[in-house]
């Protein structure tokens, strides 16, 4: 049976051409303007739709925008294959929220949207408050990756090119199963939205990409993270069998102003996974109104 609209989770969509990259890009918008606004970078293999439950809960109180990353769902890649990479993913979605007149935006991202939304955070520190991540790889290293990580960000990896270019709906199936804490109900137009993106050559190409561009981009921010002044949030599903767990530690240890937070029953997706418990402490950080020490809570 047809999921109808007002059934559907699909987040309501629309595009806008950014000013300083002339890409267009797709979005999602949700809540009232004159609310704080907080910016949603997804991971892979997802787009924008990841945030089909949390997009919607925080709209009660801030202003949501939800992007696409360029190449990614709705989004036009950049014209040059190695722009997929953090440094220039920061960049545009800072393009992104000065061509929609915001002068000031919390960060919540999750896996590739890791890296980006720290840099953001260091090279924009007056614009961009509080900073909540998730289950993404901060440095050059991959003591933490599953064989399927690593597999991506090796040059002209066979494996890499079978999961992304030549499989892309076993790669779709080993996402879901092992990404999810034992079982998902992740809703089925989401995972036709994600399957279809699977299938595209444009965003094979940028996730591809991205991952062999991506090491720069870790090695500047590894060298700049005692920089970042925001209050970080950083949340990690305990049972997250593409990242470890412990990479968490590791980086809220590098965080000067950090709070770490494990979900117990959650996998890599925590934002699909376990939406409620991840919207209770990112909303509960969102409103403190003082800074927040390092510490680690298990739920």
């Amino acid at each position: 049976m047809k999921t109808n609209q007002q059934q559907s989770k699909l987040l309501p969509t629309k595009k806008v051409q950014i000013e300083k990259f002339g890409l267009n890009i797709r979005y999602a918008e949700l809540g009232k303007k004159e609310n704080p606004t907080i910016l949603l970078l997804h991971g892979v293999p997802e787009n924008l739709h990841t945030w089909y439950d949390v997009a919607p809960a925080l709209s009660k109180d801030y202003y949501v925008l939800a992007l696409d990353w360029p190449g990614f769902g709705g989004s036009e890649a950049f014209s040059n294959l190695k722009d997929h990479n953090p440094r220039n993913f920061a960049a545009m979605a800072m393009d992104f929220l000065n061509t929609l007149d915001i002068d000031h935006a919390h960060v919540m991202a999750t896996d590739i949207g890791l890296s980006p939304a720290l840099i953001m955070g260091v090279e924009n520190p007056e614009r961009i408050g509080r900073i909540i991540v998730m289950d993404g790889i901060p440095f050059p290293t991959s003591a933490y990756s599953s064989w399927e990580v690593r597999s991506f960000a090796r040059k002209n990896s066979i494996r890499a090119k079978a999961l992304i270019k030549w499989f892309p709906k076993i790669s779709a199936q080993i996402a879901y199963n092992k990404g999810f804490y034992k079982k998902h109900n992740i809703p089925s137009e989401v995972q036709q939205e994600f399957l279809a993106d699977g299938y595209n050559k444009t965003t094979q190409n940028a996730f591809l990409s991205f991952f062999q561009n991506n090491a720069p981009g870790q090695a500047y921010l590894e060298s700049r993270i005692h920089e970042i002044e925001q209050p970080v949030l950083v949340i990690w599903g305990k049972h997250d069998r593409f990242i470890n767990v412990k990479l968490s530690e590791l980086l809220a240890s590098r965080l000067t102003n950090a709070r770490l937070e494990i979900i117990e029953d959650s996998g890599h997706f925590v934002q699909m996974d376990k939406p409620t418990k991840l919207l209770y402490h990112s909303i509960n950080f969102l409103k403190e109104g003082k800074a927040v020490k390092s510490s680690m809570i298990s739920v």
